[in-house]
């Protein structure tokens, strides 16, 4: 009966039901005594962390198989882009049979095929860089645009009375 409690989610009283026996305080007691709460609560985290691992193990193959199948995908593009880019065909211009290269999978084609399985890799799709200023200040709105216009280079240098910046003496002074 231990053993069944343990492995399953039945209640001691569903158990007591099950095998026929009607003072299930006694079994009960006997659950106390041989803690079969704290066994089962054990083997319910050792059958979760099998699962959780045998699922981490069964995605990771997934995830290496899709990474295959991406990597063939764009060498099998890439092989056919060379080939292309030796492709000809002759067509007829002015009365003349003239070679012309032939285009099929265009650069464009294969940066975006490439594009879209970055994904896959868990690298970014786009990379964009964005450039900005931003400040959170107290100070007023001229003390701001004073700053501002200092460090463009538009006010003179800064008179020494109106730095706010500690100054040290210098040894030729």
């Amino acid at each position: 009966m231990e053993r069944e409690f343990i492995t399953s989610d039945i209640s001691i009283r569903g158990l007591c039901r099950k095998h026929d026996i009607s003072a299930h305080s006694l079994v009960t007691v006997q659950a106390r005594k041989r803690q079969w709460a704290e066994k089962r609560a054990a083997h319910q985290a050792r059958s979760s962390e099998a699962f959780i691992e045998k699922h981490a193990d069964r995605m990771a193959d997934r995830q290496a198989a899709i990474s295959d199948k991406a990597l063939d995908a764009i060498d099998e593009a890439i092989t056919k882009f060379r080939s292309d880019l030796r492709a000809t065909e002759k067509k007829l211009v002015d009365g003349e049979w003239v070679e012309e290269p032939v285009m099929r999978l265009t650069p464009k084609d294969l940066a975006l095929l490439i594009d879209r399985f970055q994904v896959l890799f868990e690298r970014p799709s786009v990379i964009s860089q964005h450039q900005g200023l931003t400040a959170t200040t107290e100070l007023s709105a001229d003390a701001l645009s004073e700053f501002l216009e200092r460090t463009r280079g538009i006010a003179g240098p800064p008179r020494v009375a109106e730095s706010p910046l500690p100054r040290t003496r210098r040894l030729d002074d």
